[in-house]
């Protein structure tokens, strides 16, 4: 294999990813009314009406049906569609993220097909990443709730998958693995070199810290109780020092959202608001533009 078939790749990646989206909606909705996720059949949500297998179809059912049930002729929400095409441009930006990598698309050149699988194996965990992290935001930007089980699956997912990175790591070293969390260039130029599992524990420990504090200082008027385990989370995944750049963007995205809210009259001032998709938002410009987003800030800075 000389290279990677990039195009077919991404198509892949963005039907999969709309597929995704589509599931995702249907645990956010169910999940509001308490309805089993698995077992209850797709149906209209006013009529009840089962939907057939050509209904199901992602973006493409709700061009076909123009935005209608085909029974009562009730509208389809049009979050099915957003949520479907969102998914599938974040996995698309995932691989293309991984594509960004020094020798990501030499390590599949000249392998055998277990190689390759190792090789996708921080793709494949991103691709669930992403997935729980927008479970989780639109959860809480509708419900003000975060799904706690969800949550917890991404940590399990991501404990066991990034310290089986280490562990392939350690003992047969792939070249583009050192490069996996330098998400800001070279980690030794702000902080000695992390290696591995150790990145990510201390990126947790640092993100859930920072937050848990500031919701025991507010006694939760600014942040809620689950904020701190979404931060956590995000620290884990995104690993030290991105942490840090993490955080700020986080912040800084958050105020400025929040500020916009109050002045356009849609939130008030001492309102909640939900602080998770800021944390989600920041942490997911890290992982795809987090070294372009530090190199203008510097330049910004030397230039003022």
């Amino acid at each position: 294999m000389s290279s990677l078939p990039i195009y077919p790749i991404y198509l892949f990646l963005f039907f999969f990813g709309t597929i995704i989206g589509s599931f995702l909606n249907v645990v956010i909705l169910r999940s509001e009314r308490n309805q089993e996720i698995v077992k209850t059949p797709s149906h209209c949500d006013n009529c009840g009406a089962k939907l057939n297998i050509w209904e199901n179809i992602p973006l493409f059912s709700y061009v076909f049906l123009r935005g209608r049930c085909s029974k009562c002729k009730a509208k389809i929400s049009v979050i099915n569609p957003i949520s479907e095409f969102s998914v599938g441009v974040l996995f698309v930006l995932i691989f293309w993220r991984f594509l960004q990598i020094p020798f990501f698309q030499s390590a599949f050149i000249n392998t055998d097909i277990f190689h390759v699988l190792v090789n996708f194996l921080p793709v494949i965990l991103w691709l669930i990443y992403v997935s729980i992290l927008f479970l989780i935001s639109v959860y809480d930007v509708r419900n003000l709730v975060v799904l706690d089980g969800f949550l917890l699956a991404g940590f399990v997912v991501s404990l066991l998958g990034e310290g089986l990175l280490f562990l392939i790591n350690k003992y047969q070293p792939i070249v583009f693995f050192d490069y996996y969390h330098n998400l800001l260039g070279s980690a030794s130029f702000f902080f000695p070199e992390i290696p591995g599992i150790f990145s990510n524990i201390l990126g947790m420990i640092i993100a859930f810290m920072f937050i848990k504090i500031i919701v025991w200082i507010t006694k939760g008027k600014a942040m809620g109780d689950g904020d701190p385990y979404i931060a956590g989370f995000i620290g884990f995944i995104l690993g030290t020092p991105a942490v840090f750049a993490f955080l700020f963007l986080s912040f800084i995205i958050g105020g400025l959202a929040c500020f916009l809210l109050i002045l356009f009259g849609k939130k008030k001032v001492k309102q909640y608001v939900a602080f998770g998709p800021y944390l989600v938002l920041g942490g997911l410009l890290v992982f795809f533009w987090g070294e372009k987003i530090l190199q203008t800030y510097f330049n910004f800075i030397l230039r003022g």
